[in-house]
């Protein structure tokens, strides 16, 4: 036996050694794994780093001496490795990247071959799918009607552009030759009818907002065709101390003073407060005239007495006259937010 042995032996404990190599147990850790205590490389990086109205790619970079066995991706924060913080998490091992819809925090869990875990975390902050808010606000300015325009984002305004009309497409092609007031975020409309303002923002989302205006004359603009010239203020304030821009400051006398002016019949409204001048101011009132036709008298001017707002048509006149009449021998008074339009 022994000579037996000593003939075959070696050899067929050489044949077991490979044989129980080659059928190892499953799940039998490789020598580089065994030895690879170090967790792995891992670079997180976004597919799209501008502001973007469309779904984001997160990219995974990683790397190990051992290789990867897992990639798992999940929204929210996550700190821990632990597999119970991982529920529902997407497997991305072969694709290495996830495609995410909406702005937020991102996390990575990592695994290689030797069981070591790294957690990593990314947060998109450039994801856009909201329209911007748009607010139109119109305000009489010499030449004309000014509209404001005011606008909301998150990503932030890349252009501003208005037309003559309504249009309810914002991407209609009558924008391609548009008015651009991106940063004047403001324009002057010379006739009445509708406007439309169209803005786009630095992910590309487009949105619309229409404003009927309303385009009005200020008296103040406008010269006088006969009778007295009035003294002119950019800003001004009355007996109670409250304040007008634009004002006129007009005189007074028992028998009245005039003030003519020429429409050419282009005007349907007139518009507008009369006040005291200050706080020495007798009572007085206010008349006007279309073509020489009386269609308004004011009720008492007087310095206690709130401002008294007027609206009358002067129906296309030619002519329109403002006569002032007072209780002294002359005193003024004060005419603020006067307009006229259609």
């Amino acid at each position: 036996m022994k000579r037996l042995w000593n003939r075959f032996g070696a050899g067929i404990f050489a044949l077991l050694l490979l044989v129980g190599t080659i059928f190892a147990p499953v799940g039998t850790v490789n020598a580089d794994a065994a030895q690879d205590k170090t967790k792995p490389m891992v670079i997180l990086y976004a597919g799209e780093t501008n502001y973007t109205n469309k779904n984001v790619n997160i990219n995974v970079y990683a790397t190990d001496k051992s290789g990867i066995k897992s990639i798992l991706i999940k929204k929210g924060k996550i700190t821990k490795g632990a597999m119970r913080y991982w529920k529902n998490a997407s497997n991305i091992t072969k694709a290495k990247k996830k495609k995410v819809p909406a702005n937020a925090t991102y996390s990575v869990r990592v695994m290689d071959k030797a069981g070591n875990v790294t957690v990593k975390r990314i947060t998109l902050t450039n994801i856009d799918k909201t329209k911007p808010g748009i607010v139109l606000k119109q305000s009489t300015v010499s030449g004309g009607t000014q509209v404001n325009v005011k606008t909301s984002d998150l990503s932030g305004i890349r252009s501003i552009k208005y037309v003559k009309g309504y249009i309810g497409d914002a991407s209609s092609s009558a924008f391609r030759n548009a008015a651009n007031i991106t940063s004047a975020k403001k324009f002057t409309a010379k006739t009445n009818g509708y406007y439309t303002v169209q803005v786009i923002d630095k992910a590309g989302n487009k949105a619309v907002a229409q404003i009927y205006v309303t385009v009005k004359t200020a008296l103040y603009d406008m010269e006088e065709y006969y009778g007295y010239t009035p003294d002119k203020y950019t800003t001004a304030t009355d007996s109670l101390n409250r304040n007008y821009s634009n004002a006129l400051k007009l005189r007074a006398t028992r028998n009245g003073y005039d003030y003519d002016y020429f429409l050419e019949g282009k005007y349907k409204y007139f518009e507008g407060d009369i006040a005291c001048w200050d706080s020495n101011t007798y009572d007085g009132t206010m008349q006007i005239y279309a073509d020489n036709e009386l269609i308004y008298t004011s009720d008492k001017i007087q310095p206690t007495n709130e401002k008294i707002h007027f609206k009358v048509q002067v129906e296309n006149a030619r002519f329109m006259k403002i006569k002032m009449c007072c209780d002294y021998s002359y005193n003024y008074y004060l005419l603020g937010n006067a307009y006229l339009y259609n």
